[in-house]
C-alpha cells in the first residue's frame, strides 16, 4: 500500500499525531537539507585539505645537507619558431641551485622553498608524491609575461627527487602582438635535486 493511501485511511489519534510529526520533520529538513548538506561538504574538503598537507609515518624524510637542483628541458609548443629556438638554445641541463637545506620532522614540500626560491603552496597527494602550482608575473614597458608553473614532485629517496613541471608562459596582449604571437609558450621540464654532501 502506497504511503499517501496509508494516510487517507482512518487513524488513531496517536496515529495521526505521528504523521503530522513526519509533516513537520519533513518540512523543517526540506529547509535545512541544502545548508546541512553544503555545511557537510565544506566540512569534508577542509578534512581532506588537511590530511593531504600533512606527511604520513610512510613518507621518505630526505637528508639534511647540500643539495643541487638541475633543470633539462624536454620539449617546448605554443608561441613562434623564433621564441622555441630561444628556448631550446639554452644549456641542456642547467645547474638552479647549489646550497645547505635542512630537513625536520613531519617532512613538508615546503621546507625546500628557501632553497628553491620559490614559493609554491605544496599539497601532498599520496605516499611521497606532492603538486603545487606557482605563479609569477613580470612587468616591462612593452608589456607583462605571465608563468603559471604546475609542478608534481617524487621523493624518491633520501638524497633524491624528480620534479615533472610544465610552465605556460602567457604575454600580455600589447606584448604577444609585438613578439607575434597569438598563443603562449608550454615548457615541459624534468628538474633533479640530488643531496651531494654533507
Amino acid at each position: 500500500m502506497s504511503k499517501k493511501g496509508f494516510e487517507q485511511m482512518p487513524q488513531s489519534q496517536n496515529n495521526r499525531q505521528l504523521i503530522f510529526r513526519r509533516r513537520k520533520l519533513r518540512a523543517s529538513f526540506d529547509m535545512t537539507s541544502r545548508k546541512t548538506m553544503l555545511l557537510f561538504l565544506a566540512m569534508l574538503l577542509a578534512i581532506g585539505i588537511a590530511s593531504a598537507q600533512r606527511a604520513s609515518a610512510g613518507d621518505i624524510i630526505p637528508q639534511t645537507g647540500t643539495w643541487q637542483g638541475h633543470s633539462q628541458v624536454r620539449e617546448v609548443s605554443g608561441c613562434t619558431a623564433e621564441i622555441r629556438a630561444e628556448i631550446e638554445a639554452e644549456p641542456q641541463e642547467e645547474m638552479l641551485y647549489s646550497q645547505p637545506v635542512a630537513f625536520s620532522a613531519p617532512f613538508d614540500l615546503r621546507q625546500f622553498n628557501t632553497a628553491w626560491e620559490t614559493d609554491v603552496n605544496w599539497a601532498r597527494r599520496g605516499l611521497n608524491f606532492w603538486s603545487g602550482t606557482m605563479v609569477e608575473t613580470e612587468r616591462s614597458p612593452f608589456g607583462s609575461v605571465t608563468s603559471t608553473t604546475e609542478i608534481e614532485t617524487f621523493v624518491l629517496n633520501d638524497v633524491k627527487i624528480l620534479q615533472k613541471a610544465i610552465v605556460t608562459v602567457s604575454f600580455s596582449r600589447a606584448l604577444a602582438k609585438q613578439l607575434g604571437t597569438s598563443s603562449p609558450c608550454v615548457i615541459d621540464a624534468d628538474i633533479t635535486h640530488q643531496r651531494v654532501g654533507p
